[in-house]
């Protein structure tokens, strides 16, 4: 009799433990190939993950305790986990803009340029300023700039096209009228184009600023970063650097994180102007959950498809032409020295050697080896920079790169720069030794495309994503797979101060991940661009499933 007793009571004992023993989470992920860095090395965990408001709240082995989860079970049938995603430079409203405007990308000379407009005008008669974007004169047989003359029979509207890095506008003479610019019109750091006297309606650089036309209202703005949003999920992004916006659409994006609306997790650079200065370092940084705000983006010089990049020696194919300085040395260094009492991070665009030496050398005036402050100051692009000057960054200085920039160029850019210029410009694996192997990837987008599978395919690989490139571009300059994986997560985490957060798939960090059926690391070389997200995971939410 004593001895059933204790049976009994030791059945009771151990259906206690039993039940105890099980957790309730929010969700479980089971049998994944978790992707884990060491160095730059890499390794797949065959486990389990679940996930607490948002965040990882294990990794477990296949044999573990048992789960109840309050949302989902999911069982990943051993799909590669990664990192989410993170576009390090881009332009995320101006992408949802384009997808609602004129689409110039891809075409082969301006006279299709003309047919898309007028499609476009007779399409949508209610449009008030006709916008759009994309074209880019070096993809074209004839290779010249634009002039207007074929836009003016196509409507008595406003019409605004820009070349595919944001470093031109091709406007009507409506527009020119409309904004009252003339022969006359000079600005620094930009310049009106005419011939023979006549103005082109071409717009480079600087000379933008002077188009005075109806801005995109509120509501196309919140449709336009909702459409972006959808595009980014399709693609596996989990968070983005946006790359320079005024306070009224950062507040914008405030806005629709908090009601739930947008879900996107922004790092978004401040457009500075003496007024965003003095309104940002008297407020103070932003930090919410989906949005930081503790950096502004400046312009140091333009691009080098439209010769604004700003060279120490004239362009190969434009006499006595240098590019443009956008903004003085004086004018940077008196913020540099604002942004650096205050503890604020500096990212400036620097395209051409000399834009690329004046702002290192400013950048380095204030984060000597003596500095004890953290500020990751940024060189956005850094396309083109002397051997001698990259040493520069190993004073705590990161190069902000976009590797489809390299492959996007490579048909061209000897031409515009030469050969001496050319063999240290894209130099993406010189840069990330010097900067002390931090090298995080962007795409620039919509300049690019969004897709950072051609980003991580670019680096790697240093050829066209479209396929039309047989042989690699400068491979001696290409990153290794882990390398690249690490520079869309982990640096890219890093330059934003965000290491803490995101990046890596560790316990308390968000649980942002892009999930391919397909191991990235090792799969063919050739059939990388071809690859689909399968799953988005964003702080634990299941945002996009490929359709079956």
């Amino acid at each position: 009799m004593y001895s059933l007793f204790r049976i009994f009571f030791l059945l009771i004992i151990i259906s206690i433990v039993g039940c105890s023993s099980t957790v309730t989470v929010d969700h479980l992920l089971l049998n994944a190939r978790i992707a884990q860095f060491e160095g730059d090395s890499l390794f797949y965990k065959y486990s389990n993950l679940t996930l607490i408001n948002g965040k990882i709240d294990r990794i477990l082995d296949t044999n573990s305790i048992a789960f109840n989860s309050r949302n989902s079970r999911i069982d990943l049938k051993g799909a590669y986990v990664y990192p989410g995603f993170i576009d390090a430079h881009a332009h995320f409203l101006h992408q949802g803009m384009v997808l609602k405007s004129i689409n110039l990308q891809g075409t082969k000379s301006w006279e299709q340029c003309v047919q898309i407009v007028k499609k476009f005008i007779i399409n949508n008669p209610e449009e008030e300023v006709y916008r759009g974007q994309g074209w880019d004169q070096n993809d074209w047989f004839i290779k010249k700039f634009p002039d207007n003359s074929q836009l003016e029979k196509l409507s008595n509207r406003p019409i605004l096209l820009s070349r595919i890095d944001g470093h031109a506008t091709l406007a009507n003479s409506v527009a020119i009228k409309e904004s009252d610019i003339n022969e006359k019109s000079k600005i620094d750091g930009g310049e009106v184009i005419s011939k023979n006297g006549i103005l082109t309606g071409l717009l480079i650089d600087n000379a933008q600023s002077l188009l005075i036309i109806k801005k995109p209202s509120k509501y196309e703005k919140c449709r336009a970063l909702l459409a972006a949003q959808d595009e980014a999920f399709k693609v596996g992004l989990t968070g983005i650097h946006e790359a320079g916006l005024p306070t009224e659409d950062i507040n914008l994006i405030n806005e629709l994180q908090k009601n739930g609306e947008l879900k996107m997790p922004l790092y978004v650079m401040i457009s500075e102007s003496p007024a965003e200065l003095t309104y940002w370092l008297d407020r103070g940084p932003l930090k919410t959950n989906l949005l930081d705000v503790r950096s502004f983006k400046f312009y140091s010089d333009g691009s080098l498809g439209s010769r604004g990049a700003l060279m120490s020696k004239p362009y190969s194919d434009r006499d006595n032409h240098y590019g443009f300085e956008i903004r003085s040395f004086n004018y940077m260094n008196s913020a540099a020295k604002r942004l650096a009492l205050n503890e604020w991070q500096m990212n400036t665009h620097s395209i051409g050697d000399s834009a690329n030496r004046q702002m290192l050398k400013i950048y380095q005036s204030f984060l000597n080896k003596r500095s004890k402050k953290d500020l990751r100051w940024r060189i956005e692009h850094a396309q083109v920079v002397k051997p001698i000057d990259r040493e520069a960054f190993r004073y705590g200085i990161i190069p902000s790169v976009q590797p489809s920039h390299a492959t996007s160029d490579m048909d061209w850019a000897i031409e515009r720069i030469g050969p001496e210029r050319i063999s240290y410009a894209y130099a993406y694996s010189s840069l990330r030794e010097s900067s002390n192997g931090i090298l995080p990837l962007g795409t620039d987008f919509p300049v690019e495309s969004m897709n950072p599978i051609y980003t991580f395919y670019s680096a790697i690989a240093r050829k066209s994503p479209d396929g039309h490139s047989k042989e690699g571009f400068q491979v001696e300059e290409s990153l290794t797979r882990e390398q690249a994986l690490k520079g869309m997560t982990i640096d890219a985490a890093y330059a934003s101060f965000q290491e803490n957060e995101v990046g890596q798939i560790k316990i308390g960090m968000w649980a942002n991940f892009s999930i391919f059926t397909t191991d990235i690391m090792s799969c063919a070389e050739d059939s990388i661009t071809s690859l689909n997200v399968a799953e988005t995971w964003i702080h634990g939410e299941r945002v996009y499933v490929k359709p079956k």
